[in-house]
């Protein structure tokens, strides 16, 4: 019975949690090293919630690597030597105006003996703070704070033992753990249960692959340790609509709740079309007082998203759901007013409503790509509350606020801003 209480307690809070579980991620490959800072700020601009470095290569005697370039060598991080922009790159992926929460560094992959190598300095070494794996990846994580998690792609060695041994000493460092399974289901389980028996919480997130050597692969029996489970498609193997369509079916049939794209390593696809689209299908951002309302086509149609006041560039509007110059009309709550922008950041050419509805944003169509909406001081109300004998133009009227008074009416305005302010007015 108890232990029946805790299952109950554990997914009533996973159910509660379940908008942090959720969101939209992609594997990055070198291309962002060679064609920075474009990548870079594309990347911010995408509206993916979690990036994956790919990928950091574990050699034979515990150096760092990646692309043949060294990332951290005897307790070190030395890769500014080679590449001098990449810890400012990495922080600038978290930095506003973006919609990345959390960023990783994925280990493995077809081909890669990295596991088999970290098997070898476990077994010779240990994982203790004297360990060149626990210096290595110590260094790495000083240099770069930011890097949130690992995620374990392990296509080769598969023995359980040494990788819950690592990962519970990249837990120890400040890493969370996810993994990125395609076959060999029991391995998996292994880990991850092991693992967060060790250190609960440690790892916590299964990315299925749903290509190539996993291409058949269903979701639904990947849950492992009963962590959310995210499934991924290639942006090379289908059409995008294909994979949003088979991601919203991995969400309506297979307890999906989230998707990830493999890999941005080429310009020939649109990052902010892919994140927005899956965001919509896996929301991490919701709103319990929506400000605005946004729609992709005219007349209130095509997909919508609300808003609650604040501030949106780019990438933080494709988190919500928007795709960059994508809006053709909206609706308004009163007392609001919409500013919108021609750029990513809040700057270049602007235009403000406090409208409460836009059916069609004319020259402002599918232009918009940051916004703020920000509360302002609207008259809310108009009421006549007493009269007096008209005097010598009784058939004159006043308009006031698109509304028409005779003169001589006495009319209170409300006006809301902080707290509710009555006035009350004769019109002569």
């Amino acid at each position: 019975m108890k232990k029946a209480l805790t299952l109950l307690l554990l997914f009533l809070l996973a159910a509660a949690d379940l908008p942090a579980q959720q969101g939209s991620g992609v594997y990055v490959g070198g291309h962002i090293r060679r064609e920075r800072p474009a990548t870079i700020e594309k990347l911010r601009n995408s509206g993916f919630t979690y990036v994956i470095l790919f990928n950091v290569n574990v050699e034979t005697d515990g150096t760092l690597t990646t692309d043949g370039e060294t990332i951290c060598r005897d307790g070190e991080y030395v890769f500014a030597n080679e590449q001098p922009h990449y810890v400012d790159d990495v922080k600038a992926l978290k930095q506003w105006p973006t919609g990345i929460e959390r960023i990783e560094i994925c280990i493995g992959g077809w081909g890669n003996e990295s596991y088999s190598r970290i098997r070898d300095l476990i077994n010779s070494e240990g994982t203790g703070p004297s360990s060149i794996l626990y210096r290595n990846f110590k260094a790495l994580k000083e240099a770069i704070p930011e890097i949130d998690a690992v995620n374990n792609d392990d296509e080769h060695c598969y023995d359980a033992s040494t990788a819950v041994r690592f990962h519970v000493m990249m837990s120890t460092l400040g890493y969370k753990t996810t993994v990125a399974p395609y076959m060999n289901k029991t391995f998996w389980q292994n880990l991850v249960e092991q693992l967060n028996q060790s250190r609960p919480g440690a790892c916590d997130r299964v990315l299925i692959q749903c290509y190539d050597g996993g291409a058949y692969n269903n979701p639904s029996d990947w849950a492992l340790g009963n962590l959310p489970v995210h499934a991924g498609r290639t942006n090379y193997q289908s059409s995008m609509e294909e994979s949003i369509a088979q991601m919203e079916t991995w969400r309506n049939d297979n307890n999906v709740v989230g998707g990830f794209v493999w890999v941005y390593n080429d310009e020939t696809w649109n990052l902010n079309k892919w994140a927005s689209a899956i965001n919509r299908i896996f929301p991490t951002h919701t709103t319990d007082e929506p400000a605005a309302t946004f729609y992709s086509d005219n007349n209130f149609s095509g997909y919508a998203v609300s808003l609650p006041e604040g501030q949106y560039g780019t990438g933080e509007l494709a988190a919500w759901g928007i795709t960059d110059k994508d809006i053709a009309s909206f609706r308004l709550q009163l007392g609001y007013q919409l500013t919108a922008y021609t750029t990513a950041d809040l700057t270049g050419t602007s235009k403000s409503w406090t409208d409460s509805e836009m059916a069609r944003m004319g020259t402002w169509g599918n232009r918009l790509s940051s916004l703020k909406i920000e509360k302002v001081e609207t008259p809310t109300a108009i009421e006549t509350v007493g009269s007096e004998q008209p005097r010598t133009e009784p058939n004159a009227a006043y308009d006031v606020l698109g509304r028409r008074f005779p003169k001589g009416n006495r009319i209170g305005i409300s006006v809301t801003k902080g707290r509710k302010q009555t006035q009350t007015a004769t019109l002569h």
